[in-house]
């Protein structure tokens, strides 16, 4: 008998152009928890909040690809509270749009891009 495969997580995996400046942003704009840094110089992470995780590379061969998927987002986190969340944001960074209503999919979201480029889309459901 094949037993049921449970899916517990996803990260999303940034090759970036400057390990410590993506770092920085996360950690300290985005409020991630400062992970284990791995590398001689510090090449790798894996930042995280809330259960959330997200993989940070720097390789000398790899080149950051912002937003490969064009029209779309490249990491999509549901939050909750997440007008609060914006407002702490916003002191420290530019939004590329500000809260708006989904009526979709019944959520508000808010995007931003990392140094990168990467957009970042934060959204809370809203349909109950």
């Amino acid at each position: 008998m094949i037993r049921e495969t449970k899916f517990i997580a996803s990260s999303p995996h940034f090759f970036v152009s400057d390990f410590n400046r993506s770092l920085d942003f996360y950690v300290n704009t985005l409020g991630f928890e400062c992970p284990q840094v791995w590398g001689d110089p510090p090449s790798f992470a894996i930042p995280s909040r809330d259960g959330l995780a997200v993989m940070l590379n720097f390789e000398e061969d790899c080149s950051p690809n912002p937003n490969g998927n064009i029209g779309g987002w490249d990491a999509y986190f549901w939050c909750e509270g997440l007008e609060e969340y914006r407002d702490r944001v916003t002191a420290l960074t530019r939004l590329e749009h500000d809260i708006v209503e989904r009526d979709l999919y019944g959520n508000i979201e808010f995007a931003l891009k990392d140094p990168d480029g990467y957009l970042l889309v934060f959204a809370e459901n809203i349909s109950g």
